[in-house]
């Protein structure tokens, strides 16, 4: 049995605590071309079970040539050192604002939470650093829409690609928070974040803890839900 679950026709859920390790965020692949991966986010340790589960649910191996980091929170971006050392021509893309944290900046060490878990997070370099409201990265014959989306971290951002069959796919991930001020949270900032990800209608909603919601209303409802039970913080 494959250890995944497709989305559609090209994109999978490939790593999460059940599927990859007890630490990692929901890790989801879009396959682009026949043999080739972008990897959104990366878990905390479990590159090696990741790549498996992209083997077996793809049916064939597979090279990740990109990886996007959601935002620099360590259950996000933990591993990808390992994938970079997997993959050596890894293009690792994240938002300017999370980039300190991210790179290992002097000072922002706190800022990805790894305390929290008891891990020394290898930093990474980026080789693609997002800086507007709205961007595209294309691969292939796919284009992926970025969102900055900030609020949970200053530098978060969604994912958005649009599947002829399937429909829009979107790549939320940290949706539901949390917000805290050590982390640079902004309550304001993500309820922003969150109505513009309201108005783009996605088809299915990807999130970074609670898989994957279906339907243009479960979404919506889903989102909306978490803005009224953090209205009281705005």
């Amino acid at each position: 049995m494959p250890r995944g679950k497709m989305i559609g026709t090209n994109v999978a859920l490939v790593g999460s605590e059940e599927l990859s390790g007890s630490d990692d965020c929901h890790v989801y692949a879009i396959r682009y071309a026949p043999e080739k991966i972008c990897l959104i986010d990366a878990g905390v340790r479990s590159s090696s079970k990741i790549i498996q589960n992209i083997t077996d649910t793809f049916k064939g191996a597979c090279e990740i040539t990109h990886l996007i980091l959601t935002h620099a929170h360590i259950d996000h971006i933990g591993a990808a050192h390992e994938f970079l050392a997997r993959y050596p021509h890894l293009q690792i893309a994240a938002h300017q604002w999370d980039q300190g944290p991210i790179e290992g900046k002097s000072g922002t060490e706190k800022f990805t939470a790894a305390s929290w878990y008891g891990i020394t997070y290898t930093p990474v370099k980026l080789n693609i650093q997002f800086s507007k409201d709205e961007e595209e990265l294309r691969l292939g014959p796919i284009k992926l829409k970025i969102y900055h989306t900030p609020g949970h971290t200053p530098g978060s951002i969604s994912v958005l690609y649009t599947n002829p069959t399937t429909g829009k796919i979107l790549f939320g991930q940290d949706v539901h928070g949390p917000f805290m001020r050590e982390f640079n949270s902004n309550i304001q900032d993500w309820q922003a974040s969150m109505k513009k990800l309201i108005s783009l209608e996605p088809d299915f909603l990807c999130e970074g803890h609670f898989g994957v919601i279906s339907g243009k209303d479960q979404v919506k409802n889903f989102i909306k839900s978490y803005l009224q039970q953090h209205q009281h913080l705005g």
